[in-house]
């Protein structure tokens, strides 16, 4: 029973990691996208994660085309080099895809 008990705990703590991770992730994606994208885009990354479904941002975030279909979105944006930035971004973007259902709070 006590090892059970303590399966089942060590499984809850680690999920609850993983979601505080991703919470972050998305963080860091809307400073960089604020930061970095926001001004050559013309719109906020809210308005950018709804050019997309979910699914569709996974895609390309597994076939590492994200850069690409940002690009196709706004020209004129610097390219995103880093592995980290892209997950930061992917995580973000796919927050506020149009089948999301999320709201921004405030911008």
């Amino acid at each position: 029973m006590k090892k059970a008990l303590y399966l089942l705990s060590s499984i809850l703590f680690s999920i609850s990691l993983l979601s505080t991770n991703l919470q972050a992730s998305a963080i860091k994606g809307k400073i960089f996208y604020a930061q970095n994208l926001k001004q050559s885009c013309g719109f906020t990354g809210e308005l950018m994660g709804k050019k997309h479904t979910i699914s569709e941002w996974k895609k390309f975030y597994e076939t590492n085309t994200l850069n690409d279909a940002l690009k196709v979105t706004c020209p004129k944006m610097v390219d995103v080099t880093t592995e980290k930035d892209l997950t930061n971004l992917y995580h973000f973007l796919s927050s506020f895809a149009s089948d999301s259902g999320n709201v921004p709070s405030c911008n």
